[in-house]
């Protein structure tokens, strides 16, 4: 359910109504303020969340029309340009017809829609995955001939809030995407409403940054025939970004000579910023031995460019979103390669696992979540929080994605061992 909603969140004119205990929408507030790194300055209304807030009663006796009531009194106080019914545990297991309740709604001409979103269907990852298919769905009920745009792509695979950088992260990728003449669709967070949603079938090419987009992409895929790029990752520095921008060209025929002039320019800038940094990585020496901790598409990015371009030593990369099996080989097939110096690649989200894992390694920085934090007090080794959940760091628009990105991570890779002198 948390998934679901933050998607539905991160789109203006959007307007979730919960169906399920009063917790659930408590639960949203609360882990939104106080475990994503924002403080919930991005959405300071979601205390505000429609909500049915069944009880006992409409557990046992069915809670449809505790759900049709819900509907009109919001449409009747709160405007939005789409209404999204997520259902939670309890009136899925007893078998609400939340269906019925939303075409009921719909054959009054209110824009209503429905994704179910209980919390035994999977994580938070997977409900990005029903939210986004749900409104998909929508859009491509109507059966209508879409008239492809080449220079339109859409960016899947970035889940709102869960990726702390996620706003930073779109908007780079966008930057990079519009320096070489493609209109990107971030889908997600500013200036994002339904009409960008309503687009989607327009784009030429969809791009995907993690498993966790590849549903949506194959959705688009099979109905319209929508091509899509699965990248798996997000890009880090000059290496891997100028390696995607050379990717994506080819699918898009953007020319090279457009494509060589910005990866030229950038690589330039981020090479003279790196001569800065020199004295400090000699000085300090800051080749070190490095774990890093949590989502597969966030972590890799980093992990690649942390050992191919600056030259640590990555022990292990221990990853937190839980992907199925069929995905983990594709995960592996992405990390860096050392045959000197092989890499761990861990799967788990047991918590008491990462320590045990951290504490046998004994790395010299760990980049992790504010759940690694007590493992590297009791090490004495110094954190970087690049994960969910950041206690006690504010996001705003920070990002480590492309060849800006990559300087904004050394100079808080140095600045972590710059003050233990």
């Amino acid at each position: 359910m948390q998934g679901a909603l933050k998607v539905v969140n991160a789109i203006d004119g959007l307007l979730p109504i919960i169906h399920s205990s009063a917790g659930c929408s408590i639960h949203s507030k609360l882990s939104n303020s106080t475990l994503t790194g924002n403080n919930g300055a991005h959405f300071s209304g979601w205390l505000e969340t429609p909500s049915t807030s069944v009880i006992e009663k409409e557990i046992v006796f069915g809670g449809s029309s505790r759900l049709r009531e819900q509907i009109k009194n919001t449409i009747k106080i709160q405007s939005a340009d789409l209404y999204v019914v997520i259902s939670g545990c309890a009136p899925e297991i007893v078998g609400d017809d939340v269906s019925a309740m939303v075409k009921e709604a719909q054959e009054q001409d209110f824009p209503v829609i429905n994704v179910s979103a209980p919390g035994f269907k999977g994580n938070v990852f997977k409900g990005y995955q029903l939210a986004v298919k749900s409104l998909i769905e929508r859009i491509l009920a109507h059966e209508l001939t879409y008239k492809t745009e080449e220079n339109r792509v859409n960016l899947l695979g970035i889940i709102p809030e869960q990726d702390i950088f996620w706003e930073g992260n779109l908007e780079s990728l966008k930057a990079l995407l519009t320096c070489i003449g493609l209109n990107a669709n971030t889908l997600l967070g500013y200036n994002q409403n339904e009409e960008n949603w309503n687009v989607v079938p327009l784009a030429g090419l969809n791009i995907v940054f993690s498993i966790w987009g590849l549903e949506a992409a194959q959705q688009l895929e099979k109905k319209i025939g929508t091509p899509y790029l699965y990248i798996g990752y997000l890009p880090t520095g000059a290496t891997d970004t100028s390696a995607f921008l050379d990717a994506v060209g080819a699918k898009t025929g953007i020319s090279t000579e457009v494509i060589e002039k910005v990866k030229s320019d950038n690589e330039k800038y981020q090479y003279y910023q790196f001569q800065k940094l020199a004295q400090c990585y000699h000085t300090l020496d800051l080749q070190k031995e490095i774990i890093l901790v949590g989502e597969s598409h966030n972590i890799l990015g980093i992990a690649r460019f942390l050992q191919n371009s600056f030259g640590q030593l990555i022990k292990a990369v221990i990853v937190t979103d839980n992907p199925a099996e069929e995905y983990r080989d594709q995960i592996k097939d992405l990390l860096p390669v050392n045959d000197f110096y092989p890499i761990q690649l861990i799967f788990t989200v047991d918590g008491k696992e990462i320590d045990e894992y951290i504490y046998d390694l004994k790395p010299e920085l760990i980049l992790g979540s504010s759940l690694e934090q007590p493992i590297a007090h009791e090490l004495s080794v110094p954190l970087i929080k690049v994960s969910a959940p950041a206690f006690d760091k504010v996001i705003v628009d920070s990002s480590y994605t492309g060849y800006k990105g990559a300087l904004a991570l050394l100079q808080e890779f140095s600045n972590a061992f710059q003050s233990a002198f």
